[in-house]
């Protein structure tokens, strides 16, 4: 097993994760268009018309996260109470930005960095963790619905930067996310490194990322990432759903 570096995390990692939440700026000492590239949502009439089929608490997580403001209006952890998040106004247009991807050429590491929302009671309430087959490779397991919509919206926009980035002599490929975009560093990861990013040395770091996917997923998710840690405060109640189904 390798150790885990808290130093690493802390310093590296997580401005990663902390950063893909504004849109406006790209993380610390990227630029971007030239190091540092936006995560989109696809909110094409395609899309759309296939989400408004679907039953309301499956689209929950998707909404949560496009009514996230462009830029975080709580900076200060001592203020970012429950009742101050769910008391701020919520975008005006739906927020399309999803995260940044970084090219680390120092390091000739790729960064893939999902923001979450801060609206937790959104999804969380009333909220039927339905699953569902893993879409990107059919037969590899069984995920949570509401968490792989979400992936659909941004995966063809991760897919196209990511395949056109690889391409710059790589060897490694780090995904971050914080809440719903630690859940979704663990449904991308497989379906990246099963093409485009094969040959990229995977690591995975999550922070209170909720429960994607069943026993099954769990197993293939396991044999396509090696280094993979799921940062959490035990008392967060984010990480300990959906429940453990068997």
């Amino acid at each position: 097993m390798i150790p885990f570096d808290g130093r690493f995390a802390e310093q590296y990692v997580y401005p990663f994760a902390h950063g893909a939440y504004d849109a406006e700026n790209a993380p610390p000492n990227y630029s971007k268009g030239t190091d540092a590239f936006d995560i989109v949502a696809d909110l094409s009439p395609e899309f759309q018309a296939r989400l408004n089929k679907l039953d309301s608490k499956h689209r929950k997580p998707l909404e949560a996260m496009l009514a996230h403001p462009r830029r975080p209006r709580i900076t200060d952890p001592s203020k970012a109470t429950s009742d101050a998040v769910q008391a701020m106004p919520r975008a005006v247009e739906p927020n399309r930005h999803f995260g940044w991807i970084c090219l680390d050429k120092t390091n000739a590491r790729l960064v893939v960095a999902f923001r979450g929302s801060e609206y937790f009671k959104d999804w969380l309430d009333d909220f039927d963790f339905s699953p569902a087959p893993y879409s990107p490779i059919p037969g590899r397991g069984t995920v949570h619905q509401g968490f792989q919509i979400v992936y659909e919206s941004v995966r063809e926009s991760v897919r196209s930067t990511v395949e056109k980035l690889v391409k710059a002599g790589l060897k490694e490929i780090l995904i971050t996310g914080h809440s719903l975009g630690g859940a979704l560093c663990g449904l991308s990861a497989p379906d990246l490194l099963n093409d485009i990013a094969s040959e990229l040395a995977p690591i995975v770091y999550t922070w209170a990322e909720p429960r994607v996917g069943h026993p099954d997923y769990v197993r293939f998710f396991d044999t396509r990432v090696n280094i993979c840690y799921r940062i959490v405060n035990l008392w967060d109640v984010v990480p300990h759903l959906p429940p453990v189904l068997a």
